[in-house]
Order: structure tokens, then C-alpha cells, then sequence
């Protein structure tokens, strides 16, 4: 992977920034890493590491980008990302637009990473969808059949999808 600043160089280190709702992610090579550092906590001494300085800079940079979320609001309803976590709702169907970058990550907490429906079908349809799940998979190696020039088995399996889709409308 490529150095995300430069383009150039290999990306050798990987920062996230902030926590939660609002965390970003680059891969920098190291040259760019070490000036980026080094010119977002330019205060601190070359000499020697202070790490009070380099706490309280961390949180001022914290704060800044806090105050930024908060001043973000759903032009329909006036949401604000606080707001949405707290009720633990989006106020409007604009607000999925407004806090798109926010909202993918609020669902993947929600749903334990999971941006997939894994649940339980209901019993009626259940037939219905492995119905249509063999007929998914048959169409796959139907074409992966006519690629490879096997005609005689690519007849096959058509008529095997075929069969599964009369049958098919015909429990519907």
C-alpha cells in the first residue's frame, strides 16, 4: 500500500485518529509520518519528551474535532450526532444522509460489526429463499460452465434452473 501524503513511498505505519463515532485512519510511509508528528506538536523540545505536553496536545486536538461533530445538524429535523446517540435514533431520513460517514459506524456498533441481516427468516418464506438460493448458485456455474466451454453439462444445469423457477411460481 501506498504512502497516503506522498504517494510515493511504501506506507509503513498506520495512525487512527481520535475514538468512537469520529475515528480516521491513514498509512504513511515513515518520512511523512515523522513530519506530519512533527508538525501538528511542533511545541514540544527536541531534547527532551514531556509527556504532559504531549497529553494536553492530544486533548486540545480531541476537543477541536468534538466541537466539530457537535456543530453538525441535520438540516430537516436539527439532529446532532450527540442527539442521535442519545435517543438512540436518527431524528429524519436526511439524517442518514448528513451523517453518512457516522452513520455507518453507529449501525456496525449497533449490530456488533455485522452490516449483513443474519437473523431468522419466517417459516413461510424460508422454502421460498433456499429456492431461490440454489437457483443463485446453479446461474454461477452455469456461466462458469459456458466459459469453460462444457456445453453438455451447461445444458444440465439450465434445465435445472428452469425446473426450480416454474416450480417456484408455482407456490407463489
Amino acid at each position: 500500500m501506498k504512502c497516503e501524503l506522498c504517494g510515493e513511498r511504501e506506507a509503513s505505519i498506520h495512525i487512527s485518529k481520535n475514538s468512537g463515532f469520529n475515528q480516521r485512519e491513514q498509512f504513511l510511509c515513515e518520512q511523512c509520518a515523522n513530519e506530519s508528528f512533527s508538525s501538528q506538536y511542533s511545541s514540544f523540545s527536541d531534547e527532551s519528551f514531556n509527556i504532559h505536553q504531549l497529553l494536553q496536545s492530544l486533548s486540545q486536538h480531541q476537543k477541536l474535532t468534538r466541537r466539530e461533530s457537535e456543530t453538525k445538524r441535520c438540516a430537516t429535523c436539527g439532529s446532532t450526532i450527540e442527539s442521535i446517540l442519545k435517543k438512540g435514533r436518527f431524528g429524519c431520513s436526511e439524517c442518514y444522509t448528513t451523517f453518512s460517514d457516522e452513520a455507518l459506524n453507529i449501525v456496525n456498533r449497533v449490530q456488533l460489526h455485522q452490516n449483513s441481516h443474519v437473523g431468522r427468516v419466517p417459516k413461510k418464506s424460508r422454502a421460498h429463499l433456499e429456492v431461490k438460493k440454489q437457483i443463485e448458485t446453479l446461474k454461477v456455474k452455469l456461466s462458469e460452465l459456458v466459459e469453460a466451454q462444457n456445453f453438455e453439462e451447461a445444458v444440465v444445469v439450465r434445465d435445472e434452473i428452469k425446473a426450480l423457477e416454474s416450480a417456484g411460481e408455482r407456490c407463489e
